[in-house]
C-alpha cells in the first residue's frame, strides 16, 4: 500500500512538471530570425494585396468618399418625423423593463403625433415567468378606404411575425375604417395567440418579456399622396436599439404603393447615384466618412442596394437599413435629396410634387 502511494505521488510530481514546461512553451517568444521572416511575409502580402487592390478599384470602383466631399451641401440629417415639424420617434418607443411582468403604456410612451393612437397586450406563465410575450401598436391614418387598408395589411405583418411559428397566421381584415379599430382589432388577435403559448410552461428560468413594437403613422401628403413612415423594434433581452424606420408613398385612391420605378426614370439612375453620397448618412455621420463602408461597396451601385424610398415635404428619401451598405453598429442610413437639386441634377420626378 505504502508503495502504491508513493507511485502514486511521483506520478502526480511529473504531472505537474509537465505541466509547468508546456505552458512555459507556449508563452515562449519566436526568435529573432522567426520575427524577421513574420515582418517580411507581412509586407509582401500588404505589397500584393494593395496592387491587387488597385486594379480593382480603377475598373471597378466608384469614389463616393470623392464625391462626398465635391461642392458639399448643408448636409440633411435623417427625418425620422411624422412630418416636417413634429416631434422626434424615439427607439424603442413604447418598450417597458425586461423583467417587467405587468403591462404598461401611456402616451408618454410615444411622440406628440396628432391622431395618433396605440394600444398593447401582455401575457406571461403565471406559474414560474419562464415566458412572457407583449406586442405594442400605434397608428395614426386618414379615414380614406384604400390607406386604411394599405395600414391594415401592415398591421397584420406585424402581428404574424409576434405569432409563433406553431400557431396558424391570420389574413389581413379589409373591413376596419379607423386606425382605433386597426389597432385594436389586431392586438387582440395578438393577445389570443400570446395566451395560447405563455399556458404550455416549459418550467425553464425566468426569461425577459419577448416584445415588438411597431409605429404606422402618415408623414406628409399632397393630393392623392400619402407618405407614411412605419418604425418597427423587437426586444428580448437585448442591449441595443434596434429600431428600423422605412418609408412608404400611398396613392390614396388605390392604396398601392408608390415605387421607385414609378418615381424616377431608369436613364436618370447614374445620376441619382452620384447624388447620394452627399446626403447620405445615420444621423451622426455620413456613409462616406468610413474608408471601409466605402471600399466593401466596390462594383456596386448605392441606388441598387437601397431598401426603399419615398416622398417628404423636404424632398426624395432613400433609405437602407441596418447591414444594407454598413455593419450593424452603423444603424440605419437615409438620404434625403431636395427636389430642387434633383432638377438641378436632370432628375425628373414622373409625379408633381
Amino acid at each position: 500500500m505504502a508503495d502504491f502511494r508513493k507511485s502514486t505521488a511521483w506520478f502526480a510530481l511529473l504531472f505537474i512538471f509537465l505541466v509547468v514546461g508546456l505552458m512555459s512553451l507556449g508563452t515562449c517568444h519566436p526568435t529573432e530570425q522567426q520575427q524577421d521572416f513574420t515582418q517580411v511575409d507581412e509586407t509582401m502580402v500588404t505589397e500584393a494585396d494593395e496592387s491587387e487592390e488597385t486594379e480593382v478599384l480603377e475598373e471597378e470602383f466608384v469614389d463616393y468618399s470623392q464625391l462626398a466631399s465635391e461642392s458639399d451641401p448643408d448636409w440633411v440629417k435623417p427625418p425620422y418625423y411624422h412630418d416636417s415639424t413634429a416631434s422626434y420617434i424615439p427607439g424603442m418607443y413604447g418598450m417597458i423593463a425586461q423583467n417587467a411582468r405587468e403591462d404598461h403604456i401611456g402616451k408618454s410612451f410615444f411622440p406628440s403625433i396628432q391622431g395618433l393612437y396605440f394600444n398593447s397586450c401582455m401575457e406571461s406563465c403565471h406559474k414560474d415567468y419562464c415566458k412572457s410575450k407583449r406586442a405594442v401598436l400605434a397608428i395614426s391614418c386618414p379615414e380614406k378606404v384604400p390607406l386604411l387598408r394599405w395600414v391594415s395589411d401592415m398591421a397584420c405583418d406585424f402581428v404574424n411575425g409576434c405569432i409563433d411559428d406553431s400557431l396558424k397566421h391570420i389574413s389581413p381584415n379589409n373591413s376596419l375604417k379607423s386606425a382605433k379599430e386597426i389597432c385594436d382589432y389586431y392586438i387582440d388577435v395578438a393577445r389570443k395567440s400570446f395566451k395560447d403559448v405563455v399556458k404550455v410552461c416549459a418550467h425553464e428560468a425566468d426569461l425577459p418579456c419577448e416584445q415588438r413594437g411597431r409605429l404606422i403613422a402618415d408623414v406628409w401628403q399632397k393630393g392623392n399622396i400619402h407618405t407614411f413612415v412605419v418604425a418597427g423594434w423587437y426586444d428580448w433581452g437585448s442591449c441595443g436599439d434596434n429600431t428600423a424606420f422605412s418609408y412608404f408613398t400611398v396613392d390614396a385612391s388605390t392604396g398601392k404603393v408608390v415605387t421607385y420605378a414609378n418615381l424616377m426614370d431608369k436613364s436618370d439612375e447614374d445620376k441619382l447615384d452620384r447624388l447620394l453620397p452627399k446626403y447620405l448618412g445615420n444621423g451622426y455621420e455620413k456613409w462616406a466618412a468610413s474608408a471601409d463602408r466605402v471600399k466593401s461597396n466596390s462594383g456596386k451601385k448605392l441606388i441598387s442596394q437601397m431598401d426603399g424610398c419615398a416622398l417628404l415635404k423636404e424632398g426624395l428619401i432613400i433609405f437602407y437599413l441596418p447591414y444594407s451598405i454598413g455593419c450593424g453598429a452603423d444603424g440605419e442610413f437615409t438620404a434625403t435629396i431636395p427636389y430642387e437639386v434633383l432638377k438641378g441634377n436632370g432628375i425628373e420626378l414622373k409625379v408633381s410634387i
